[in-house]
């Protein structure tokens, strides 16, 4: 994968929000047993595009051998996004870590480029799926929940990806108080489904003010859900039309390829 620790950090956690203010998103939410829950990461993606030697067993083999390595402990996920073909505005996939922060993925880059057994797991499997080795995206990240319905399962998952610019006057702070009503919408009324979304907040030069994340265990449930969307959520859709305009999303296939116990 010749991954490399060169940041560009167009999705990230720590600077300014692309000139609006540099007020983060929650960090914390309270869990339904009262306890503080961490909710705010530090993501990267790396664009990736299938090797000569790519099939579906070799990719298993290789994410096995990934797993065996000695992975930072910052690392809380790692995964993969395929594209759908048609439903896409770009061609290749991508590789996505998440970090418990952005200082904690400078230094576990730097263990990763001095680790001989990683380094030559690298040259291994770019034959399998190359990932781009010149930048790494990094995001600020926020996870609002609802917790009870959130996905159980992330070994295989559905993606729509939508890149969103704030409307004139908007920041962070209208988004906060957004995610807020719809993660309660959600809960009140949602299909009750398996479903998980995020925020990706870029830093640096980005086509988006931020990425919005829906994901579902399959098309089907996505289907379900973008139609009660149409028939019960156009209180809340013009509540997010408020504060930013959003395109149409980009679709994909995932998949989990590490978690942290």
């Amino acid at each position: 994968m010749n991954i490399s620790i060169k940041l560009f950090v167009p999705f990230t956690l720590v600077l300014s929000l692309l000139g609006c203010d540099n007020k983060p998103v929650d960090a914390v939410v309270e869990s339904n047993n009262g306890s503080a829950e961490k909710t705010h990461f530090y993501n990267e993606f790396l664009a990736c595009n299938a090797g000569p030697d790519y099939s579906e067993a070799n990719l298993k083999t290789g994410i096995g051998e990934f797993n065996a390595l000695n992975l930072s402990d910052e690392i809380y996920w790692i995964g993969g996004y395929a594209p759908v073909e048609g439903k896409n505005t770009n061609s290749n996939g991508w590789w996505e870590i998440q970090w418990s922060s952005q200082e904690a993925s400078q230094a576990g880059w730097q263990e990763w480029l001095a680790d001989e057994e990683a380094q030559a797991w690298n040259e291994s499997f770019k034959t399998v799926l190359d990932c781009d080795d010149t930048t790494i995206f990094g995001y600020e990240t926020h996870f609002p929940g609802p917790e009870s319905i959130a996905l159980k399962s992330w070994d295989s998952f559905v993606a729509a990806e939508i890149a969103c610019t704030f409307n004139e006057g908007k920041t962070t702070e209208n988004l906060k108080t957004v995610l807020k009503e719809f993660t309660q919408w959600v809960g009140d009324s949602g299909t009750g489904e398996e479903f998980s979304y995020g925020v990706y907040i870029p830093v640096g030069e980005d086509e988006a003010d931020f990425w919005w994340y829906n994901w579902h265990p399959d098309f089907d449930s996505m289907a379900r859900g973008n139609a009660n969307w149409e028939a019960n959520g156009k209180e809340m859709a013009a509540r997010l039309e408020e504060t930013a305009t959003c395109v149409a999303p980009n679709l994909y296939n995932g998949a989990e390829f590490y978690a942290a116990d």
